[in-house]
């Protein structure tokens, strides 16, 4: 009974659907069709294949047909006289033809009419970019039809007004001229052109943009030298005013003895005009009295960094403020090679005895100075000293100025140990006091300057009386401003710039590199529990595609030597028998890019940060985002953007902070990435250096700082590579350090800077040797 009840109830139900639906489906059947768009007409117009629309006098609703282009040329240029039958064929339908009188046509639009037609709606819309869009393909394919010069000319013409009014005063001028060139006999043409070049030169005159001014004065003088002669001579009157002014204030300065501030006067004047009599000769007398040095930079740094700074920036500037004992100048067969600007130190065979041979010319310090500084226990908060004085078995004074030394083990490179400052008397005093041939100079505005510390006894004829680091954004603009002649070199280019001005190199320009390579990494903030984690570090790496940064962001797809991914911190060298690769396993390949196994190790590391929390009773901090700190450098920034955009595909929320490049705490600054460009001279030394400045003790494992500690008590080079190689296996596996890739920087300078040398290991190695030539300085301006 029970089962007959429920069939009848599923019986009633499906009786009841089919009632209800039933007036719908009646009411469907009911509705028209809706007529179907061909595809091609959802296109904008500009996209479409070409069709002609026809419209008959016996159509039903009036609408036109669109119909196959009709071939003959008299119904094809606008022709109104037509007569007889026309064979048409459906556009819609392929293969269907028929024959339509021309008396029963109510109206005809070939296709460029429809073009044309559409020309006039943007431009009464003000869509200037599609009118000449249509009006490119008018040319292309109906050249010559009727009506389209005309539309030109009107496009032109409101396209300038509103770039006039919208105060793009440059574009105007371009669109009125490109009228005047293909519509001379237009009325008022010349009058407006005049106008807008009016404005467009004192606005540049006003902004003190006085070579842009100069140049439009000249061309309007060639293009247009009667109709715009009192113009032409109100500015050139103008122009020669505001130089004389800055020639007399220069001249005034010069009584003074203000030659920094006659010189920029004297720039100022020539920039402005010049023609103006005397300058050039004013010019050449100050670059000889003061010759400032002007340098673009792309990574401006601290204006006076640490002594122990191992960034790019730190170690460019460390040069104008600090002599070491020891100063690395470029690489033998055998690590780098040294000179002391003080003496010179000897080392003998044994590797076990080092003389330091002290002159008086050079410096006031004695052995008994260096002897007390080794000994003296307030020195050892320099880290350099500190990590040589437990090496010392023995030291020895002979002749005032010699200090022999004798080491517990020997040394493979010992003079590399006496990277520090040596100082006279107190050594109690940190920061290091600076004992360099520079000193900052606080100026207004932005960018740093450096004058010379009292007489320098190494001193060419006329070494820089100033130097000025000016920064700029980009490569590009800095370009713009060695080729102006308003900076004499550019520190740092970028790596596409680089590869392309070293094969093709102007005439007055001299491109060269930096002998040590900059290595690019990120430093993790190891306080953040998932970044302490190692497979979540291992997570992010295999997330960035350094190849794609490197090979497509930074060199643009082009190739430079010494630019390569690197599978540690350790330096690789241009080549693999550079001598800077000795600490380098080329069989340690680096990380690929692979984010699905960076999502993989990211999930893997939640579930051992879960467990972990779950076991200490606490409960495990979502990750919200990631901060990378990156400091205000060119490559840094293109960097850092591309690897928040693979982030961001790994669904990680990304933020980024400028930073101060000689930071060394992420923690202290706030952010969970650092990034460093670490420049390593002597991997020896500056590796463990290196770790021991980023990554604090308490989270380098028992075999990574017996691995740090173990490089320096290596008896020979196969003991360095031996264990360098272990270092990098740790390194490598560890990823205390995210290493992204080497660059191998190169820079740009004038001919009219001389003595900066062959390929440096810094820009300021010999920066007493610069002579900059006033001849060559004043031909460039």
């Amino acid at each position: 009974m029970m089962r007959s009840s429920r069939q009848t109830y599923l019986a009633w139900t499906i009786l009841l659907m089919l009632a209800t639906s039933a007036p719908l489906m009646a009411q469907q059947n009911d509705q028209p069709e809706e007529e179907k768009i061909p595809v091609e007409m959802t296109k904008p117009l500009i996209d479409r294949d070409p069709y002609d629309l026809i419209t008959v006098a016996s159509s039903k609703d009036g609408k036109p047909m669109r119909i196959n282009p009709i071939g003959a040329p008299e119904y094809r240029a606008g022709s109104t006289e037509r007569n007889g039958q026309v064979t048409v064929e459906l556009a819609d339908m392929p293969g269907r033809k028929f024959q339509i009188a021309w008396r029963s046509v109510v109206r005809y639009q070939p296709f460029p009419q429809l073009l044309v037609e559409e020309v006039k709606k943007d431009l009464q819309a003000k869509d200037f970019d599609l009118a000449f869009r249509y009006l490119q393909r008018l040319n292309a394919e109906y050249p010559k039809y009727p009506g389209t010069e005309r539309l030109l000319e009107e496009l032109l013409v409101q396209n300038a007004l509103e770039r006039f009014q919208a105060g793009a005063l440059d574009e105007a001028l371009g669109m009125l001229e490109e009228t005047k060139r293909k519509f001379p006999m237009r009325s008022g043409i010349d009058k407006s052109i005049e106008s807008v070049g009016l404005r467009l030169v004192q606005r540049e005159i006003d902004d003190q943009q006085w070579q842009s001014a100069r140049k439009l004065i000249e061309r309007f003088e060639k293009v247009y030298a009667d109709k715009f002669s009192d113009s032409i001579k109100e500015w050139r009157d103008d122009l020669a005013r505001r130089s004389q002014k800055q020639m007399d204030l220069a001249k005034r300065q010069m009584e003074q003895q203000d030659y920094r501030g006659a010189l920029e006067a004297t720039n100022l004047a020539l920039a402005i005009d010049p023609t103006i009599p005397s300058g050039k000769e004013q010019l050449a007398e100050l670059v000889r009295r003061y010759p400032q040095v002007r340098i673009a930079t792309l990574s401006a740094g601290e204006a006076m960094p640490p002594h122990g700074t191992l960034t790019w920036s730190g170690r460019r500037n460390k040069r104008l403020f600090y002599r070491d004992l020891t100063e690395i100048v470029g690489y033998g067969p055998e690590g780098g090679e040294y000179t002391s600007p003080f003496g010179t130190v000897v080392r003998p065979v044994d590797r076990f005895e080092l003389s330091i041979v002290l002159r008086d010319r050079l410096t006031p310090v004695t052995g008994f100075d260096l002897s007390r500084q080794f000994q003296d226990p307030a020195s050892q908060r320099d880290p350099i000293v500190a990590g040589l004085t437990p090496l010392i078995e023995k030291m020895t004074v002979r002749e005032i100025r010699q200090l022999d030394l004798r080491l517990r083990l020997p040394h493979v490179r010992p003079e590399a140990l006496l990277g520090f400052v040596p100082r006279k008397g107190d050594v109690s005093q940190f920061p290091v006091p600076p004992n360099g041939p520079y000193r900052p100079l606080k100026v207004k505005g932005d960018g740093q300057s450096f004058v010379p510390e009292g007489d320098s006894s190494q001193a060419a004829k006329r070494p820089p009386s100033e130097i000025q680091l000016l920064p700029f954004a980009t490569t590009a603009d800095a370009m713009l401003a060695l080729e102006a002649g308003d900076v004499h070199m550019i520190d740092r280019l970028d790596p596409a710039t680089a590869a392309r001005l070293s094969v093709e190199t102007p005439e007055d320009l001299v491109v060269d590199h930096y002998r040590a390579p900059t290595l690019h990494v990120l430093v993790p903030n190891l306080n953040n529990p998932y970044l302490k984690n190692r497979d979540f570090r291992r997570g992010l790496l295999y997330g960035i595609n350094r190849q794609e940064i490197l090979q497509s962001r930074l060199l643009g797809g082009r190739e430079l030597d010494g630019c390569r991914l690197v599978s540690a911190p350790i330096p690789s060298g241009v080549s693999p028998d550079d001598p800077v690769s000795y600490g380098y396993d080329l069989s340690i390949a680096p990380r690929s890019y692979e984010p699905q196994m960076s999502i993989a190790l990211q999930k893997l590391a939640e579930i051992q940060l879960r467990e972990e929390a779950e076991a200490n009773n606490e409960a495990l901090i979502p990750l919200s985002k990631l901060v990378i700190g990156h400091p205000d450098s060119e490559v840094s920034r293109q960097t850092c953007l591309a690897i928040v955009q693979y982030f961001k595909r790994l669904g990680l929320v990304c933020e980024l902070k400028t930073v101060n490049p000689e930071a060394t705490d992420p923690e202290e600054a706030e952010v969970d990435l650092l990034y460093v460009e670490v420049q390593i001279a002597e991997p020896l030394v500056d590796v463990p250096r290196m770790f021991d400045r980023y990554i604090p003790n308490r989270y380098q494992t028992q075999y990574f700082q017996l691995a740090l500690g173990q490089l320096g008590l290596s008896r020979n080079w196969q003991e360095v590579r031996e264990r360098f190689w272990s270092l990098h296996r740790l390194a490598h596996d560890d990823l205390l350090i995210f290493p992204l890739f080497q660059l191998q920087d190169h820079f740009v300078y004038r001919r009219s800077l001389g003595g900066v040398g062959y390929q440096p290991m810094t820009l300021f190695q010999q920066v007493e040797r610069w002579d900059l030539a006033p001849a060559w300085d004043v031909a460039q301006n």
